[in-house]
């Protein structure tokens, strides 16, 4: 199974970068040793959606462009006790 690894911006914290597990092509080491990303998570590629990650997507862009870059924000709207 293909995973993906997602990197974050260490100045833009909405900010990520993905690129396939595997993928050792200039684009793909360029982001891993980036100074200006962090390694923050791994997703497996099981076709499943999640919260601001389209695998579908992801690989499009890898496909196209070596990585695929991305924004996540997200706020608290309530406060439950």
């Amino acid at each position: 199974m293909l995973e993906f690894e997602v990197f974050r911006s260490k100045h833009n914290a909405t900010h990520y970068v993905a690129v396939l597990a595997r993928d050792r092509h200039v684009n793909a080491q360029g982001v891993r040793e980036s100074g200006n990303l962090t390694a923050f998570t791994r997703i497996p590629d099981d076709g499943k959606v999640r919260l601001a990650f389209d695998p579908e997507a992801a690989k499009s862009a890898i496909g196209e462009h070596g990585f695929y870059a991305f924004a996540v924000t997200v706020e608290k709207r309530e406060h439950f006790e």
